[in-house]
């Protein structure tokens, strides 16, 4: 317990001195709770309740420099030719948070393998950043785990399997399934495929959530779903669909290029794609630029990404100013609908 009158900060010694451990188990407490036993991560909690410290860089600590910038992670993995809508959401966070008089710090990490907290950690200690906004959220997240413990501000743009005790924005991945799939049983289809990818983390699930859902609201209709791993090409899945008894006259897809992987198969088979009896009708996600530019021209699932960008920066401001609060917003995605899935 400090001294009655004493009115300097509390230090890390003091919290490892209460809780009876070393001041690298204290430390570790804020940046790597996982090496702790559970019953010395309760000591530490206690102790730092009591004593009312912080980590230097957290949010009683921020300084004017510190508060105007925002950290967002650009995996140097990343391929921009790949992930066009991750380039979108940078752009649209460096144009909001100037617009907001903050300006965005975004720093390199290697994708995989490994933890990715230790990056944040950093940028955190040394009081280069106020606070994050993350993009490509996995489950069991060790970001999440290092900032709440750390009492980070911070901004998820998508969602964990748990969506309360955090902040977030996100897509709305199963309304737009289910946009999709609508779209097709008002075109007359009722055989209607998915390829997307592999259960794996919540825009996967919530994309094939919103699928399953759409045929069930739809009359209970027949799934029919061939999956592949995220980045790769997925012709041979495509493929397989096209060789399923009965043959799917649509198909949803989770990506423009699994949407694309799907008329080159069809393509090669001599099936045209569009909306006319005859031909199998696609949908894509993400309304990349070459939605528009292919032919026949691809239906496509817009993202609201410039909102999200808007949205996840006004909370991370309000965050840092109310380390307390808690807010969601939730963005409905708008279905383009074009030659590869419209009747003529």
């Amino acid at each position: 317990m400090r001294k009655a009158g004493t009115t300097s900060r509390p230090t890390i010694e003091e919290v490892a001195g209460l809780a009876g451990v070393s001041v690298s188990s204290a430390r570790n407490y804020f940046s790597r709770p996982e090496v702790l036993s559970a019953e010395t991560r309760t000591r530490i909690k206690a102790a730092v309740q009591e004593t009312g410290y912080f980590p230097r860089g957290s949010v009683g600590g921020l300084g004017r420099r510190q508060l105007g910038r925002i950290g967002f992670e650009v995996p140097r993995a990343e391929d921009p030719a790949v992930n066009v809508i991750f380039n979108e959401l940078l752009l649209n966070l460096l144009w909001a948070a100037s617009s907001a008089a903050f300006r965005l710090h975004p720093f390199v990490t290697d994708k995989e393998p490994g933890p990715r907290a230790p990056y944040y950690e950093q940028l955190w200690e040394q009081r280069e950043v106020g606070g994050f906004v993350l993009t490509d959220i996995v489950y069991d997240d060790d970001r999440v785990a290092f900032l709440n413990r750390a009492q980070v501000p911070f901004v998820l743009v998508g969602r964990l399997r748990y969506e309360t005790g955090y902040c977030w924005v996100d897509n709305d991945n199963v309304a737009g399934s289910v946009m999709a799939v609508e779209h097709l049983v008002e075109q007359g289809h009722q055989h209607i495929a998915y390829l997307g990818w592999p259960p794996s983390d919540t825009v996967a699930d919530r994309r094939l959530e919103g699928y399953r859902l759409g045929l069930a609201t739809a009359g209970k209709l027949p799934e029919c779903i061939e999956v592949q791993t995220y980045g790769q090409p997925a012709v041979e899945q495509a493929h397989n669909l096209l060789r399923r008894s009965p043959r799917p006259t649509a198909v949803v897809t989770s990506c423009d290029e699994f949407a694309y992987d799907l008329i080159r198969a069809a393509a090669a088979i001599g099936l045209e794609v569009g909306g006319s009896p005859g031909q199998i009708a696609v949908v894509g996600c993400d309304d990349s630029a070459m939605a528009s530019r292919t032919v026949p021209a691809l239906t496509s699932l817009h993202q609201p990404v410039q909102r999200l960008a808007e949205r996840a920066t006004d909370l991370l401001i309000a965050k840092m100013a109310n380390p307390r609060l808690e807010a969601h917003a939730l963005e409905r995605p708008q279905l383009i609908v074009r030659e590869s899935s419209r009747a003529t």
